[in-house]
């Protein structure tokens, strides 16, 4: 529990430091999103895995899984409204879509905390999505 709060701390913090938009989008700005969301993906792996085999509590699924979902989704909204140009404008779409999705799988276990084949299906998806946005963010 101490360790999924600190997380928590740790992803608000990038999430609002990486929430400006000044202008056209920088490549250090788009990583910093871009590790963002495999931050977010990769924590919503951790606690769709804790549902998945019951060592978490159904109210802390429900809870921690609308938080990364709020902050997906404010990830998705700033990348979707940035400018950017040539092959960053494409990877900018990329993760859009890439928040977009994190953001509902992360939906799905919170209206779900306790479907445990749902959660097992969600930490693959999301471990897949951690790893994409690991790259995009290269």
């Amino acid at each position: 529990m101490r360790r999924a709060a600190f997380i928590s701390l740790l992803l608000a913090g990038l999430v609002v430091a990486g929430c400006r938009a000044d202008g056209p989008l920088s490549k250090e700005s788009f990583q910093k999103d871009t590790r963002s969301i495999q931050s977010l993906a990769a924590e919503g792996a951790l606690v769709a895995d804790g549902a998945a085999d019951g060592t978490t509590t159904e109210y802390f699924v429900r809870v921690h899984s609308q938080y990364l979902e709020i902050a997906a989704r404010k990830l998705e909204t700033k990348l979707a409204s940035a400018r950017a140009s040539g092959r960053l404008d494409d990877d900018r779409a990329k993760a859009v879509r890439l928040a977009g999705g994190v953001a509902a799988e992360l939906g799905e276990l919170h209206r779900a905390p306790g479907d445990r084949g749902l959660a097992r299906r969600l930490t693959r998806r999301l471990g897949d999505e951690a790893e994409a946005a690991e790259k995009l963010a290269k």
